[in-house]
């Protein structure tokens, strides 16, 4: 019969196991254990629950691991969050209104994913997060278990944000000096159309 190895990927050696019925006797002692080795808890001689410490958890969750700091999107999120970390009220304010109930930073960068990437639709950028851990880190989630929002709610909230003229501005700042301008990255299409209709509304006196 083919062994079945366990499935939790993480890099600290061989896992512990333990049958179910033998848990409740020692389940202080196996939590102990779970602080630096992962148990698996075996259910009729088949793998069931794990008992994993949160430090751990989070270590194998965390997105950090799909970031490399050379990659352009790196420098792009640090760009990005310059501008969006004012306690800023009308981000706030866009916040309360997003049908994802998404926080509207993570909206604004889902857009500028759309912009860079050239990406004709907001679906293909939703479709991405569900993927590109890469590009679920930029927008600013932290865990790979973060649930993302409902698709149809998380594309009409970015054609809301996309639409607004405070958005606006706060992405043509970001881009405007950034080399990605220059074609400085090879992995960027930029939308350099959208890019001259962005200029033309940041230089409306009538936008503020």
């Amino acid at each position: 019969m083919k062994e079945k190895k366990p499935r939790f990927n993480i890099p600290y050696g061989q896992p512990s196991s333990i049958p179910m019925h033998a848990l409740d006797k020692e389940l202080s002692k196996q939590a102990e254990i779970a602080q630096t080795t992962p148990v698996l808890v075996d259910r009729y001689g088949e793998p069931w629950v794990w008992i994993v410490s949160h430090a751990l958890w989070l270590e194998n969750d965390g997105l950090e691991a799909f970031v490399q700091s050379e990659h352009g999107l790196v420098d792009l999120r640090t760009a990005i969050d310059g501008l969006l970390s004012d306690d800023d009220p009308v981000l706030d304010e866009l916040s309360a209104q997003c049908a994802s109930v998404a926080d509207a930073r993570i909206i604004v960068r889902a857009w500028l994913l759309q912009i860079v990437y050239s990406l004709p639709d907001p679906k293909r950028v939703r479709q991405g997060l569900g993927y590109n851990m890469l590009w679920r880190w930029f927008v600013g989630y932290l865990l790979r278990s973060e649930p993302l929002p409902e698709p149809r709610a998380f594309v009409q909230d970015m054609n809301k944000v996309s639409a607004h003229s405070h958005v606006v501005g706060i992405v043509f700042r970001c881009l405007a000096n950034s080399a990605l301008l220059q074609g400085g990255s090879e992995e960027f299409r930029i939308n350099h159309g959208l890019l001259r209709t962005l200029r033309a509304q940041h230089l409306d006196p009538t936008i503020r």
